[in-house]
This record gives C-alpha cells, sequence and structure tokens, in this order.
C-alpha cells in the first residue's frame, strides 16, 4: 500500500496512509496490536522509514513513512 501511494521520492503522508488502511480494513485498530497510534506500530516494523516534518507557521509535526531499501 505505501509503495503505490508513494510521491516520487517514496514518502506518503501517515495520515493519508491510515485513510486507505480503514477503507480497505474498517475494523483496523492500532491497538489490537499493542500500539496506541499507527505511527507507533509503523516505527516497530523493520521495513518502513517514518520522518517527522514541521510544517507551517505553527511547526505542526506530520509524520510521513515509506519503504526502506
Amino acid at each position: 500500500l505505501v509503495g503505490s501511494m508513494a510521491d516520487d521520492s517514496g514518502w506518503v503522508f501517515m495520515g493519508r496512509l491510515g485513510d486507505a488502511i480503514l477503507k480497505t480494513r474498517p475494523d483496523f485498530d492500532p491497538r489490537n496490536f499493542g500500539f496506541k497510534k499507527l505511527t507507533d506500530l509503523i516505527n516497530a516494523l523493520s521495513g518502513f522509514e517514518v520522518e517527522p516534518k514541521e510544517t507551517g507557521p505553527g511547526k505542526i509535526r506530520h509524520y510521513y513513512v515509506r519503504l526502506k531499501g
């Protein structure tokens, strides 16, 4: 899913990924895997990189994910 949604640099906005997961698996909840948030779950998986990026005047932190490799 990450690979098909990625931009030219390979990154996907974590919120967009979460929305796509819920569309295909409405029952998905990272808490079922012992994680509070999707970001925490993805960070625990070895095949992904997660990077926070601050945007806007309020320096709001958004998380992006991509496949390692």
